[in-house]
């Protein structure tokens, strides 16, 4: 009897908190221009969805709606300001309204510049868009691109590179934006020899051939889980992203692909974003880095072979793998890699999830 009244009493319960949840289970907005956008949601059947528009996603406001549809639905908005950033509030009539943005900030001057947030997790959360950045290097950010970071209130870049590449190229930092150094990869021999193969064709065929180049890679993915270097960097980038003061942020290396997609592998799974989704965005940076590599293969040296050294100009689903395969033979579980490996504490991760997670 006492299980039976339970179940009447849990019941509405369990229906109004699932009432009150984001309903949404894809969702994106795109533009070419800055000026039309294509907006995409999948909600269920009957609820109606109206979008409103604004450059702050957490003040967007709801007097004059933009677009609207029901259920699953593709709308375009036309004709907006060409302004800093938008964002859409998809307010639904059943549920809890899901505000995005196009991922892609469209920068000019820097390369493999996006949003981290945008997707959906295993539980049905949505990583907040407009939190967290991820980028190539910025050492040759444009004054307007400087100026649409200065408007979108970054307060934080934490730089994985190495001193001599921070050397080489030092940050241009948005207005009032803290500067944080967390070196991924030290003074690793990984790095010497990763320089040396794009100057000396001898060493190049020696390291990268036969398969060569996707097992250097796999093997510096596998240093970026367990060296006490990768480590450090890591447990300091987090720690400073759980610190709402320190939000909106930006993590970047050299090309926003290794270093910093590792980085974003790791957030994402923390968060609660299905693998296949991971792999998906990670996958990214060879679509985003595609004009930066071609430029790059056409300045190689004579003598250079391109090919032999396309595995350390793009990415492969097999560097992701490999890290994760070392995640699980030195720390059992993913989930082991945050506390033993990383250093974080439940307070930590609890931050992270609070501040970068809405339902």
């Amino acid at each position: 009897m006492r299980a039976w009244v339970a179940a009447l009493i849990a019941a509405p319960v369990a229906a109004a908190a699932q009432g009150s949840r984001i309903p949404f289970t894809a969702a994106a907005a795109a533009s070419t221009d800055g000026h039309t956008y294509n907006i995409t949601w999948a909600a269920p059947s009957g609820i109606v969805v109206d979008v409103f528009a604004g450059t702050n996603p957490d003040a967007i406001g709801r007097d004059h709606p933009v677009g609207h549809g029901t259920g699953t639905a593709r709308i375009v908005v036309r004709d907006l300001p060409d302004t800093i950033r938008w964002y859409f509030a998809l307010v639904p009539s059943r549920g809890r309204p899901l505000v995005i943005a196009d991922r892609d900030l469209h920068l000019t001057t820097v390369s493999n510049f996006r949003d981290a947030g945008g997707y959906r997790t295993a539980d049905g959360r949505w990583v907040r868009m407009g939190r967290v950045y991820r980028s190539g290097q910025i050492d040759q950010l444009g004054d307007l691109d400087l100026r649409t970071l200065t408007a979108d209130h970054v307060r934080l870049v934490c730089d994985l590179r190495t001193a001599e590449e921070r050397t080489r190229g030092p940050d241009r930092l948005p207005s009032g934006a803290e500067s944080v150094v967390a070196d991924v990869l030290g003074g690793s021999e990984f790095v010497a020899t990763a320089r040396e193969v794009f100057v000396d064709s001898a060493k190049e065929r020696a390291v990268m051939g036969n398969g060569g180049g996707r097992r250097f890679m796999m093997e510096g993915y596998r240093r970026m889980v367990s060296s006490p270097a990768a480590r450090a960097a890591y447990h300091a980038l987090f720690t400073r992203l759980a610190d709402s003061a320190e939000l909106p942020g930006l993590f970047h290396c050299s090309g926003g692909k290794d270093r910093t997609g590792w980085g974003t592998a790791v957030l994402l799974t923390m968060l609660g974003v299905p693998r296949s989704v991971v792999v998906e965005d990670f996958l990214l940076s060879n679509t985003y880095l595609r004009a930066r590599t071609a430029a790059r293969v056409s300045h190689l040296g004579p003598g250079v072979d391109a090919a032999l050294l396309e595995p350390l100009l793009e990415v492969d689903p097999g560097y992701l793998d490999a890290a994760f395969d070392e995640v699980q033979q030195r720390y059992g579980s993913f989930d082991g890699y945050l506390h033993e490996g990383l250093g974080l504490d439940d307070a930590t991760l609890r931050a992270l999830r609070s501040e970068l997670l809405t339902d």
